[in-house]
């Protein structure tokens, strides 16, 4: 049991906070003296609560850990959970009255977080597909927080508890000071978290269904933790309620639509469709509406997925200036880690001299999207950590990167030269895992592109070196979606060579520039 040898301590929110965090990870439940103790500090918190992001750093650090659910019974029995998210105090040990819900409303939610953490202990070969899920997740906190917040709205009026949860969770946003790309995914996901079950409720082969639920999701983040929050709402109803049979289905209509996103990723936008996202956009800047008509002609759909529309008004406005300045940059931190977008005219090597760029100051590339539209204007983003803490320590160094990347962009630059200096000045660190480069083609997969799949030991400069290579071959990458797991790099690349699909001879000799280039010996 968890005893608190300085009792005054816990008159400290962040004692406290850190007491429950520590609950959540070691599973250890409270003395019954140091249940009073916090009963006996409370009305002291009540006047002044913490909140904004503290809150939220330390209850997303809680919910992550294994034991979360345990230690918010506790903080639930204690009264702490409701002082500090009010928006929970109308499900407490609220009852529904029907013969499907075993559990009262708060239970249902703590249940569902905790059969997620319990995925990773599992045996059982439907239950171990979820796990590999949730190992896949950005950010889990914000799922388990969507659970937490999902059927808030139960103890509202009327039957559509979706519209009242989802202004609790708009409330519950404001008071944790949610970044706008967080909150709006915790609200997609309680709003939707009935989404997969009702298209599971048809078949789940039919591609009209897939087709359907997966326009409806649109980005394959969403998809994984919508999928898992689907699973963990209808296991916690009640022990029979998931059964092999139904997480089966589950589980295909997840993969049919991963399968549909993908096969969709580089179908091109047209400023004429009827969009809703379009309208939305054209509704908040009708001045601009040409100019955003034009920027999005011809960008691959996925592209609005994955971005909001505050972003794209942002990358309409940087297009707008290119005639003024060829090179727009923008650089910002988000969350752990820094984002670089850069909107220019396509040209050969461009996307590989960026990412030898950000190599060669030491950046190392976790994660980047590259788009183009219609008029040859290219959206590139690039998602990396400072592995030496260059721009946090120097913030005038945010700007001379940028140059930089602009030198390399119009040739005033040597990137081949940078990253061997970088290169040349780092040693080589030894290996915890080594990762068989493994490189495949799919010619099915798009009707307009073909698909370029490498598995590889993540290293410094690998994307630079790989993408130079495509370049080199007359390649033209139209998507690329970059990922690094650990010491492994996930690279998926949308290819065409005028304007068409690689033919056998040109993916042949790609592959074997590839094999010598990430794979020597």
């Amino acid at each position: 049991m968890i005893f608190v040898q300085k009792p005054d301590s816990l008159q400290d929110p962040e004692m406290l906070l850190r007491l429950f965090h520590f609950m959540a990870q070691q599973g250890l439940k409270l003395s019954t003296t140091t249940e009073y103790k916090i009963e006996q500090v409370l009305p002291a918190l009540a006047s002044t609560p913490p909140r904004g992001s503290e809150l939220w750093l330390y209850l997303q650090e809680t919910l992550a850990q294994p034991h979360a659910a345990d230690a918010l019974r506790s903080m639930n029995a204690l009264r702490l959970l409701p002082l500090l998210l009010p928006e929970l105090k109308g499900i407490e040990a609220l009852v529904v009255r029907d013969f499907y819900h075993r559990y009262t409303v708060d239970e249902h939610s703590f249940l569902a977080i905790e059969h997620l953490h319990r995925l990773k202990e599992s045996k059982t070969e439907w239950d171990r597909r979820f796990a590999d899920l949730l190992e896949e997740l950005e950010q889990p906190a914000l799922l388990y927080l969507a659970l937490l917040l999902h059927d808030s709205g139960k103890a509202a009026p009327g039957d559509n508890h979706v519209e009242a949860s989802l202004q609790f969770t708009d409330s519950c946003a404001d008071r944790l000071d949610l970044d706008p790309v967080d909150r709006e995914t915790v609200r997609y996901l309680v709003a939707s978290h009935l989404e997969m079950s009702a298209a599971m409720r048809r078949d789940v082969f039919d591609p009209a269904n897939v087709k359907s639920f997966a326009e409806k999701v649109g980005v394959p983040e969403r998809l994984k933790m919508l999928c898992l929050m689907t699973y963990a709402d209808i296991k916690a109803v009640n022990p029979e309620a998931m059964t092999p049979w139904k997480a089966d289905n589950l589980w295909q209509l997840y993969i049919a639509s991963a399968n549909y996103l993908n096969r969709s990723a580089d179908e091109r936008l047209h400023t004429d469709d009827n969009d809703s996202t379009l309208a939305h956009l054209r509704s908040l800047a009708p001045v601009a509406g040409k100019k955003i008509n034009s920027f999005l002609e011809g960008l691959p759909q996925r592209y609005l997925r994955m971005h909001g529309v505050s972003d794209v008004l942002a990358h309409a406005e940087m297009a707008a200036r290119l005639g003024n300045d060829p090179v727009q940059l923008s650089l910002k931190q988000v969350r752990h880690w820094y984002e670089l977008t850069l909107i220019t005219t396509d040209r050969p090597f461009l996307f590989a001299s960026v990412s030898g760029a950000l190599a060669a100051w030491g950046m190392n590339i976790v994660k980047a999207n590259a788009f183009s539209n219609g008029a040859g204007v290219v959206v590139d983003t690039f998602f990396f950590t400072d592995r030496f803490r260059t721009l946090e320590l120097n913030i005038p160094e945010w700007e001379r990167l940028k140059q930089s990347i602009a030198a390399v962009i119009t040739g005033k630059a040597d990137v081949s030269r940078m990253l061997q200096d970088r290169l040349r000045s780092e040693k080589s660190s030894s290996l915890k895992v080594k990762i068989a480069t493994q490189i495949e083609f799919d010619d099915a997969c798009s009707a307009h592109s073909t698909l370029l799949q490498v598995l590889t030991q993540d290293r410094p400069g690998l994307l630079y070196k790989m993408c130079s290579q495509i370049s080199k071959q007359g390649c033209n990458i139209e998507i690329a979606l970059i990922e690094t797991e650990g010491q492994m790099a996930i690279d998926v690349l949308y290819l065409t060579a005028g304007a068409a699909k690689l033919g056998s001879a040109r993916q042949a000799a790609l592959h074997q520039a590839l094999r010598e280039e990430l794979d020597p010996k």
